[in-house]
């Protein structure tokens, strides 16, 4: 099946540049996962040759997708969504994406930013509890964000000001493989909930799914999870009636030791997205996806 070119005004891809030697298999899980390191529609994930293919699982993402590249931005000590307008109150966080962001962040602020990612148009902040090895903090290899069609029918573009947290930064237990988890290599490898510690030959990778289904009315909430929910079978709750895209996270890191933890403890695994896309860009690319 052939692959679209998304709409015009998205720059050529450009997976950032990293030292360490995984940086290479970093880009083949891009290439596996993704269908290309750009922007690329695709109905199927057999659109992607086999050699490469062998690196993913087969049917990820499972559905039609675009994909955007991006790379390592900032650390800090805030959570616009959680800890809005409270500096340092947070525990570190790991930002992708725009590279302005702190406790003082709003969407509005976002739109037209500088990013890391490949897309000019999309200026939003996608953001994880930093990941140590020991004391010392652990940029991200490359992160890529699957934007999926995971309904059985059509979906519309992410709100204006949308605010998502995926995962639970508090959690005291294992929580829900399908949401937060990680891997050793490719994403046909086995899921852990906590970090693995993964062989020397094999990158780390934290996946996360933010949920696809919208209320319809406001675009946070006070807990920041309840104004959204995900699809089961390919349908949405009544409650949450507004379908829209799921964005699946897929963070690479180097390979670690029994010493890597989270900023956010054992079991805290999340990440946030806070909406700085070009409307109309968007607009354009979720429609491909119909």
């Amino acid at each position: 099946m052939k692959l679209r070119r998304a709409p015009t005004g998205i720059r050529p891809a450009g997976i950032p540049s990293a030292s360490h030697g995984l940086a290479r298999f970093a880009l083949l899980i891009a290439l596996g996962a993704g269908a290309c390191a750009t922007v690329f529609v695709s109905a199927s994930f057999s659109a992607r040759p086999d050699a490469v293919a062998n690196v993913a699982a087969a049917g990820f993402p499972g559905g039609r997708y675009f994909n955007v590249a991006c790379g390592f931005s900032h650390r800090n000590n805030d959570d616009p969504i959680v800890f809005s307008g409270a500096p340092g109150r947070s525990h570190n966080h790991t930002y992708i994406g725009n590279t302005s962001v702190d406790a003082s962040s709003t969407p509005a602020s976002l739109r037209g930013g500088e990013t890391t990612c490949d897309v000019v148009a999309d200026a939003s902040t996608y953001w994880t509890p930093t990941l140590y090895e020991g004391t010392e903090p652990l940029p991200p290899l490359a992160a890529i964000l699957y934007y999926t069609r995971h309904t059985t029918s059509s979906i519309v573009s992410l709100p204006d000001g949308l605010k998502m947290v995926a995962g639970d930064p508090n959690a005291k237990r294992p929580q829900q493989k399908s949401v937060v988890s990680w891997s050793c290599g490719g994403g046909a490898a086995k899921r852990f909930v906590i970090v693995p510690q993964c062989s020397e030959e094999s990158a780390l990778v934290f996946n996360v799914r933010f949920p696809n289904c919208w209320n319809g009315r406001s675009t946070d909430s006070a807990d920041h999870k309840r104004h959204m929910a995900y699809s089961a079978g390919g349908a949405c709750p009544a409650s949450h009636p507004v379908r829209v895209p799921t964005i699946s996270l897929v963070m690479i890191y180097q390979s670690t030791s029994r010493h890597a933890r989270l900023s956010s403890g054992k079991f805290g695994a999340h990440a946030d997205f806070m909406n700085g896309w070009e409307d109309d860009v968007l607009a354009r690319l979720v429609a491909a996806l119909n």
